[in-house]
């Protein structure tokens, strides 16, 4: 992959990315700095990547565990409130719903990637197999399952 593509790709999933940035550490702030810093590491580790048709999977990998780490650092300071400033990033509006209908249900990481690479960035069952290294009939189950708890939480039924 090139300078240019990464370049890219990263700019047309920059929104996204901070979205689900957001998801984890609930905090305007916090969640720019995930971007930044998985933008960072993924342009440093670039020549790590086998395939680049993985390369949606990688990156929203590679934020999640920067999400995960800068929340854990600052988690005293973290709570609901730090949202009132949350979309300030331009993020738009259309996904910020399903981002808080996602933490109101509490999925595990690895349903959180799923529910995103299928809804967000519009991927197959299949692909998402593909970028994740899931097993298909594992991606189908928890997006399945994922599914059921989303209409029952929501009452969607």
């Amino acid at each position: 992959m090139t300078k240019d593509e990464f370049a890219l790709r990263v700019q047309n999933s920059r929104r996204d990315l901070y979205l689900a940035a957001l998801s984890v550490v609930r905090n305007a702030e916090d969640a720019k700095d995930a971007v930044s810093e998985a933008v960072t590491i993924a342009w440093e580790k670039l020549d790590r990547l086998k395939d680049d048709g993985k390369f949606d999977g990688w990156l929203l990998k590679i934020l999640y565990n920067e999400a995960k780490d800068i929340y854990k650092k600052n988690r005293q300071r973290n709570d609901d409130a730090d949202l009132s400033d949350a979309f300030s990033y331009d993020a738009g509006i259309e996904n910020v719903g399903f981002y808080d209908m996602l933490n109101r249900c509490g999925f595990d990481e690895k349903t959180m990637r799923i529910l995103i690479m299928r809804f967000v960035y519009d991927m197959t069952l299949q692909r998402i197999s593909y970028e994740t290294g899931m097993q298909e009939a594992t991606v189908k189950t928890k997006y399945y399952r994922a599914l059921k708890k989303l209409s029952e939480t929501e009452g969607l039924r």
